[in-house]
């Protein structure tokens, strides 16, 4: 559970802190696989107002998540959640995922920045 704290500009949104900042890729994919689809639309109608708002907003702070101050990182995840579950919402599918995928359980997220790969 994330501390529900946000940037003052953004305090209609601490409602959904606890529920939608997600602290890891796999968290989010996690989230938008099983949510049921009302509840991301219910999300995503709340977030697509402040969306660009919120991403003017981070484009003025730290580019490393982990340098961020706490408040500052709920909104980052706040918004790295929103444009997860977008796909679904505009593609207008009947789930967070497409039917016969590759399986959840076999997923590797791999932890940023991914791992130096040597080229021979």
């Amino acid at each position: 559970m994330t501390d529900a704290v946000l940037p003052s500009e953004f305090s209609d949104l601490v409602p959904l802190v606890s529920e939608w900042a997600l602290d890891s890729d796999r968290a989010r994919a996690v989230k938008r696989i099983y949510t049921d689809i009302d509840v991301l639309r219910n999300f995503h109608a709340e977030m697509r107002p402040r969306i660009e708002a919120v991403i003017e907003f981070l484009n003025r702070r730290e580019n490393d998540p982990d340098k961020l101050p706490r408040e500052v990182k709920n909104l980052y995840q706040l918004a790295l959640t929103f444009m997860e579950i977008s796909a679904p919402i505009d593609l207008e599918w009947n789930s967070g995922d497409i039917e016969d995928t590759f399986p959840m359980d076999r997923f590797e997220f791999l932890p940023f920045p991914a791992r130096e790969q040597t080229v021979s």
